[in-house]
């Protein structure tokens, strides 16, 4: 008896499969069976139907990547870039009748306690993934210079469009990849640009410091040489804080130490590839009663920071940005106007820099009629002889390497409430084109001595 209802009991078990696969049969019949009618009728559209019946509606959608360090709160990078993705489907039903959908992923925070070899590896493999995904448009992104130039390799291997939106390392556009692009100024650039800003002001006495990433090392180096090369003092060249040492503990030594007094310099020159580095230097600083400017590089200008330190402490942080948000263009003003209104805060570069790289894919996409990497690429790189592309950052142009140019970039000053535009510069660097309405008072052009190198003419004579 107990054999019995053993018996019974693997019966009942096998029933569930069983049933499974009389379903699977009716349903294989019936795909053949409406393939038969298709072929005898022409009526194709009968297996368009039967696919969304079996399987849902196909997956046709555009994809663009977003890749941002990884965080907690979403950034306004992808909030830039997910509001130009609901812009473009909603005024124009995406792209070639197919809709546009962002794809974010995070990449680990690069620092100089990061070995680089582990930041390469790391970025290799995330990139290669990236490639494979389906129906992919482009890939916008990367953080840090260290992951964009490894991640551009395999970009340009796989043929995919790679908008870098953050990386001013010059070797990112010095291998020749066809579809590789920098979307903002290099380091050298906005280096002099922002120690020229700095000299126009009466700043002649510079601590400088950075990390030991070859960001920060690299930018350093530029804004060291455009000082020194026009007269100015190196008060102090050091490191941001490590491993070994704190922020605070370097703050003591600048306030006491035998080599300079408080009174002997006018501002800080800090660079580092760590947003929460440089933010806890401002706010520990602004603590300890060090009111003087402090100059940094492009990415000062954000959200993550000001909120970090507090506006009032912000006072007298300088920067340098792509992007303007005191234009006055249409465009430009829709766009600040339409994120307040979303996310309740004021766009940073960042923002502006995700939205700007998703519409400017459409916008060459539909340019060029197609979708193909190569003949994307082309159009980017033509425009600037024809019809420059223009985002809410101003005109996207790019020379034939991929390094945007023929633009302006901007000195942002933070007042304690908000960074405002306090000059502005075209690229290529002309350096009589300082902005008069920011109160400056000289137009003349800036020239280092005789006996100086510009650290652009060093690094062409290299």
């Amino acid at each position: 008896m107990a054999d019995e209802d053993a018996l019974d009991r693997e019966e009942i078990a096998e029933r569930p499969a069983v049933s499974v696969w009389l379903v699977l049969a009716a349903l294989f019949a019936l795909a053949l069976s409406v393939l038969a009618l298709t072929e005898a009728t022409g009526r194709t559209d009968l297996v368009s139907r039967v696919q969304v019946l079996l399987f849902g509606p196909p997956d046709d959608n555009l994809r663009i990547v977003a890749v941002y360090g990884s965080g907690g709160e979403e950034h306004s990078f992808l909030r830039g870039a997910r509001m130009a993705v609901d812009r473009i489907n909603a005024a124009h039903d995406g792209l070639f009748d197919r809709k546009l959908e962002l794809v974010s992923y995070g990449e680990r925070v690069h620092s100089d306690e990061t070995p680089l070899e582990s930041t390469v590896a790391q970025t290799l493999a995330l990139s290669g993934r990236i490639a494979r995904t389906k129906n992919l448009l482009a890939v916008v992104g990367h953080q840090w210079s260290d992951t964009a130039v490894a991640a551009s390799s395999i970009y340009s291997l796989n043929d995919v469009l790679f908008l870098a939106t953050h990386a001013t390392a010059a070797s990112l556009t010095n291998h020749d990849f066809n579809t590789v692009f920098a979307m903002q100024p290099d380091n050298a650039t906005n280096a002099e640009v922002v120690a020229n800003y700095a000299l126009k002001q009466g700043i002649r006495r510079f601590i400088v410091l950075s990390d030991k990433t070859d960001y920060g090392k690299e930018s350093a180096a530029f804004f060291t040489a455009a000082i020194t090369n026009a007269g100015a003092d190196l008060v102090f060249r050091g490191n941001l804080a490590s491993g070994r040492r704190s922020v605070d503990q370097l703050l003591m030594f600048i306030l006491d130490n035998k080599l300079f007094k408080r009174t002997d310099f006018d501002a800080f020159f800090v660079v580092s590839s760590s947003i929460p580095e440089t933010a806890e230097f401002i706010k520990r600083s602004r603590d300890l009663g060090l009111t003087v400017p402090i100059l940094g590089m492009e990415y000062l200008f954000s959200e993550e920071i000001e909120k970090t330190v507090g506006k009032e402490a912000m006072k007298d942080v300088i920067g340098v940005s792509l992007y303007n948000r005191e234009n006055i263009s249409g465009r430009a003003k829709t766009f600040v106007d339409d994120f307040q209104k979303a996310f309740g805060t004021m766009p940073d570069l960042d923002a502006a820099l995700g939205y700007d790289a998703v519409t400017l894919v459409r916008d060459a996409a539909m340019r060029a009629g197609s979708r193909a990497p190569d003949r994307l690429s082309d159009i980017l790189k033509v425009a600037r002889y024809k019809k420059p592309f223009v985002g809410v950052t101003g005109p996207l142009v790019f020379d034939r390497n991929g390094l945007i140019t023929d633009t302006e970039v901007f000195i942002v000053r933070h007042d304690g409430t908000e960074f405002r535009t306090a000059a502005h510069y075209e690229i290529p660097t002309k350096w009589d084109t300082l902005d008069q309405d920011a109160g400056e008072t000289s137009t003349e052009s800036w020239s280092a001595p005789n006996e100086g190198v510009r650290p652009d003419q060093e690094r062409r004579d290299q």
